[in-house]
């Protein structure tokens, strides 16, 4: 293959990938913090749809079983200061976003998972998170991260809440 046929084939491979950030479509796979990733409410797929809309006021939590005999688990819920998820994660890389005011907070959970047993307020974005405890100590809170590619450059999520957003009622 000559010369002239791989630069063509370079472009066309470059012009797509132009084309699919100028659409906003590629995202990388998120990282975790700890292994405690959640399995529902599940994550987008992507940095625009991190959050889905759940089905009801009272969400199920679960997630990847991690702890040990002897050890328990934590779950907080935090209320976003915005009514959106992209505006409750903007913020300069490595720079921690501010999660909300905590409205629910229990200790002591042996299961991975947890049903909220209040009513969240209705058309809101919610953070949740969940922990090891250890007697007195307790793990960091489990988060992820994402990077994308956008038609702006490179954008990356940092040490994000897991999240939801509570139907419209």
């Amino acid at each position: 293959m000559g010369c002239r046929m791989k630069i063509k084939k370079l472009g066309i491979i470059v012009l797509i990938g132009y084309c699919a950030a100028a659409a906003g479509c590629i995202s990388f796979p998120k990282s975790y913090s700890t292994d405690q990733r959640p399995i529902s409410p599940k994550l987008g797929g992507s940095v625009t749809d991190f959050y889905q809309v759940i089905d009801t006021l009272q969400p199920d939590l679960r997630w990847k079983d991690t702890k040990s005999q002897g050890q328990t688990y934590d779950v907080a819920v935090w209320q976003s200061q915005s009514k959106t998820p992209d505006k409750s994660i903007v913020g300069t890389p490595f720079e921690p976003r501010e999660w909300g005011k905590q409205v629910y907070y229990v200790q002591g959970i042996s299961a991975n998972y947890f049903r909220i047993d209040k009513p969240l307020q209705p058309n809101t974005c919610y953070h949740w998170s969940v922990r090891i405890r250890t007697g007195g100590d307790v793990s960091e809170w489990a988060t992820f991260s994402q990077a994308a590619l956008s038609p702006i450059g490179l954008g990356y999520a940092y040490r994000l809440p897991y999240g939801f957003i509570t139907p419209r009622n």
